[in-house]
């Protein structure tokens, strides 16, 4: 007897799906980096293929070493001999085998299909295989560091690291971190997750002259008033202290901004992860009311929502897409408590 898998199924017809609208659309898709309107969907997808074009088309990657590190994309477009289409193939094969592989963490099949609805209404997932972008490899880093809270598997943290570098270095420290503070077999390490918040904010002050590029005083510009409070707070040894109300108050930034009629044409875009990541941060606060008696799993997903930005939100960044791969911490979290009901009874 065939045993038919529907999340299978379900994954194998979405794809196919996405990969004939890629390919029926890949010279508009071409046309939409060059003339910027890839920007309703991509951050930075026509400025990546213009950096291309002007200045990496003709180097050899041995010229341009840095591009293993801070260009991804670029470095992408020069494997693929400058086919944009490859690159966009390549992306979504990448999101296709995380949601594979990511599924199996799902006891159920309400579980799975949860979890992968909750993955396809992320814009930065959704929309990852369009254009020229980093989000994808962050939110596929981000799918597989879940995986491997919730598996334990070596091989998933390892995906996870990978693809954290290929979006940011940061967010590889701060995986890498993470993989410390909670271990797989046992509850997570809450005197070493103050103590590593009391280090940055020792550390943050310093930091910043020098670490490259990552935190200046330039990246405020556009900020607001709330920017330059929290900048100084942390340049005053306050980091400790604004840490909570900045991962807070950076979650519904983009959508007030556009209720207020920006003029950005990714704000959309963000203005839905902004509401995303808010019913996400909602639903963990309901599930951590009833911390003594959640699943193993589900406390540690939780907690690793909550601190991952740690050893990176004291930059001036004022933006959450730079943290918002949390949101698939969460999912698996909401997924695993409220759909497959994975808690432990009121009494041990």
């Amino acid at each position: 007897m065939i045993r038919i898998n529907i999340t299978s199924v379900v994954l194998a017809l979405v794809f196919s799906l996405m990969f004939v609208l890629l390919w029926m659309l890949q010279d508009e898709l071409l046309e939409a980096h060059l003339n910027e309107a890839i920007y309703f969907f991509s951050s930075d997808g026509s400025e990546y293929l213009r950096l291309y074009k002007n200045f990496y088309s003709n180097d050899s990657l041995i010229e341009n070493t840095d591009l293993f590190l801070i260009g991804s994309p670029i470095l992408f477009m020069k494997l693929a001999g400058g086919d944009i289409f490859l690159v966009q193939a390549f992306n979504l094969l990448l999101m296709g085998v995380t949601l594979w592989f990511a599924r199996k963490c799902f006891l159920t099949l309400a579980g799975r299909i949860a979890f992968i609805a909750g993955t396809l209404l992320f814009p930065y997932f959704l929309f990852g295989f369009l254009s020229l972008n980093k989000e994808v490899y962050a939110m596929c880093s981000a799918i597989f560091f879940a995986s491997y809270i919730s598996r334990g598997k070596l091989v998933f943290l390892i995906f996870s690291l990978l693809l954290a570098l290929l979006a940011r270095y940061y967010l590889f420290v701060a995986l890498l971190i993470l993989t410390v503070l909670l271990p797989s077999k046992t509850s997570p390490r809450y005197g070493w997750i103050f103590f590593l918040l009391i280090f940055f904010t020792m550390a943050a002050p310093i930091s910043k002259y020098i670490i490259p590029g990552y935190s200046n005083e330039d990246l405020l510009d556009g900020a607001g008033a709330l920017g330059f409070i929290f900048s100084k707070i942390i340049d005053n040894y306050g980091y400790a202290l604004v840490y909570p109300i900045k991962y807070l108050a950076l979650i519904p930034m983009r959508a007030y901004g556009f209720l207020n009629g920006s003029e950005r044409t990714f704000d959309g875009t963000e203005a839905i992860v902004s509401v995303g990541s808010i019913f996400m941060v909602f639903f963990a606060f309901l599930i951590m009311r009833r911390k003594n008696h959640l699943d193993p799993i589900v406390l540690r997903l939780v907690v690793a929502g909550f601190i991952a930005p740690i050893p990176i939100m004291w930059s001036e960044i004022m933006h959450w897409r730079y943290y918002s791969f949390v949101y698939f911490f969460f999912l698996f979290a909401v997924v695993m408590h409220f759909v497959e009901r994975r808690r432990l009874p009121f009494t041990k």
